[in-house]
C-alpha cells in the first residue's frame, strides 16, 4: 500500500494519522470479499476518520450509507480507512485480530507509533515499506502547508488550488472546517484522506492568514 506512504507533515501531526487496508485474497476471492463485510462493521463500530473504496468510488466525504457501504464492500477487492487516534487504531486490530478473518491487514504511519503497538498487540510485521521522499523537479511541487492536504491522498487526487480555496473559505467563515474538508476529501475515493487532520490544518492555515 505504497500509496499511503508519502504523507506530509511535522511528526506532531503524522502522529495523529494512520491508514489501515484490508485486503482480500485474489486467488479466494470467493470466501475473502464477503469477509470485507465484517471488516466493514468493525471499523465503523470503532468509528475512522475517513473509509472508501476505489472499486466503490466512494468513502465518507461523499455521505454514502453505513448499511449500504457494507453490503457493497463484498464486491471490492480492498476496505481502506484512516485514524486520527492511535487508541482507536489500536482497538480496531485488536477486534480484527479477534476476528481472526484470515484477512491481510497493512498499517501505515511512524514506525515509532506503529511497531509498539503491533508488538503490544502480539502480531509481528511481514514487511516494512519507507518512503524515501520526493525526486526530481521539486520546485514545481506547491509549499509544504499545502501538500501536507495533498499528500493525504497517495493518487494525487486533491487538487492544491482546491485546498488554496478551502483555506480562504474557512478564513471568511463561508464553510465551517469539516464542511470544507469533505469537500476536499471528496477526490480520493480511497477514503484515506483523514478528515480530521484536514479540519486541524484548515483551522491553523486560516489563523495564518
Amino acid at each position: 500500500m505504497t500509496h499511503s506512504l508519502h504523507r506530509r507533515g511535522p511528526v506532531e501531526h503524522l502522529r495523529k494519522d494512520f491508514v489501515l487496508l484490508a485486503n482480500s485474497s485474489s486467488i479466494n476471492k470467493e470466501r475473502t470479499r464477503p469477509l470485507l463485510a465484517k471488516v466493514a462493521e468493525i471499523v465503523f463500530e470503532v468509528g475512522p476518520s475517513n473509509t472508501g473504496s476505489s472499486v466503490l468510488r466512494t468513502n465518507m466525504s461523499m455521505g454514502f450509507d453505513r448499511e449500504d457501504f457494507i453490503q457493497r464492500i463484498t464486491g471490492a477487492h480492498a476496505l481502506l480507512s484512516c485514524w486520527s487516534s492511535k487508541d482507536k487504531l489500536r482497538e480496531v486490530l485488536r477486534r480484527l485480530k479477534e476476528a481472526d478473518l484470515g484477512i491481510s491487514c497493512t498499517v501505515s504511519g511512524l514506525i515509532d507509533e506503529v511497531i509498539p503497538m503491533a508488538q503490544e498487540l502480539g502480531m509481528k510485521p511481514h514487511t516494512i515499506n519507507l518512503s524515501m521522499g520526493i525526486l526530481g523537479k521539486t520546485k514545481k511541487l506547491p509549499d509544504e502547508g499545502i501538500l501536507e492536504f495533498t499528500t493525504m491522498c497517495g493518487h494525487a487526487l486533491i487538487s492544491a488550488n482546491l485546498v488554496r480555496k478551502g483555506i480562504q473559505d474557512v478564513a471568511r467563515g463561508a464553510r465551517t472546517p469539516r464542511e470544507t474538508s469533505n469537500m476536499i476529501g471528496k477526490p480520493c475515493v480511497c477514503g484515506i484522506y483523514n478528515l480530521d487532520r484536514s479540519d486541524e490544518l484548515l483551522v491553523e492555515r486560516a489563523a495564518e492568514g
